[in-house]
């Protein structure tokens, strides 16, 4: 198993908040387009999906 880095941490804390930004209920539909577009390439570059 490799070693967990600096650069997974902050992977994690940029995907736990574009998660947080998608419960706001003041968000454009393109705007949470965007956030979950952006939630798809960081999981998949994190290799979660």
């Amino acid at each position: 198993m490799p070693a967990y880095t600096c650069a997974d941490y902050r992977a994690e804390m940029i995907l736990a908040g574009l998660m947080k930004q998608l419960q706001n209920k003041d968000l454009s539909e393109v705007r949470r387009n965007e956030i979950m577009n952006d939630i798809k390439k960081l999981k998949e570059k994190m290799g979660l999906d």
